[in-house]
């Protein structure tokens, strides 16, 4: 027959930065293919400081893991650490704040990063096979016009 999910099985949303950070991390050490993170500059400085053992011991497991930020003289430095276990791109023109796993789990920020306090901050997780694979596959195409790390300028 039939089987009934719980939508709480399937959404969530989750209120402060760092609530954020450990539902991501919680999904993150779980992936199997792939994780692509998108952020702002600060955020990703925040990211570096947050997730980056979780992320090293995925590259270990030869999870391709994508990270793209607008770039800063800021956060170029945690740029350079994060490309020793992702590939990291500049983009000016994708303003956003979230995380793909594996084409399934998805989670997104409100708010701009800019405009928030870090306890009001707030992030909505989905798992949706569907619109995680049309998000990733729209991401691809952007990917392929953001300027590798190599060649950032600040």
């Amino acid at each position: 027959g039939i089987e009934f999910i719980e939508p709480t099985d399937l959404s969530g949303a989750i209120r402060g930065r760092h609530n954020i950070y450990a539902h991501m991390e919680s999904l993150i050490k779980n992936a199997e293919n792939t994780v692509t993170i998108v952020t702002t500059g600060k955020g990703l400085v925040r990211k570096n400081e947050a997730l980056k053992a979780v992320l090293e011991r995925l590259k270990k497991k030869n999870v391709k893991i994508r990270i793209a930020a607008n770039l800063t003289k800021a956060s170029l430095d945690a740029a350079k650490q994060l490309s020793k276990i992702a590939e990291v791109r500049s983009t000016s023109k994708v303003n956003a704040r979230f995380c793909i796993i594996d084409n399934k789990d998805l989670v997104f920020m409100m708010m701009s990063d800019e405009n928030v306090h870090p306890s009001y901050d707030v992030g909505v997780w989905v798992k949706t096979p569907l619109f995680t694979s049309a998000l990733e596959s729209m991401f691809d195409l952007a990917w392929k016009e953001m300027t590798p790390l190599d060649k950032v300028k600040v």
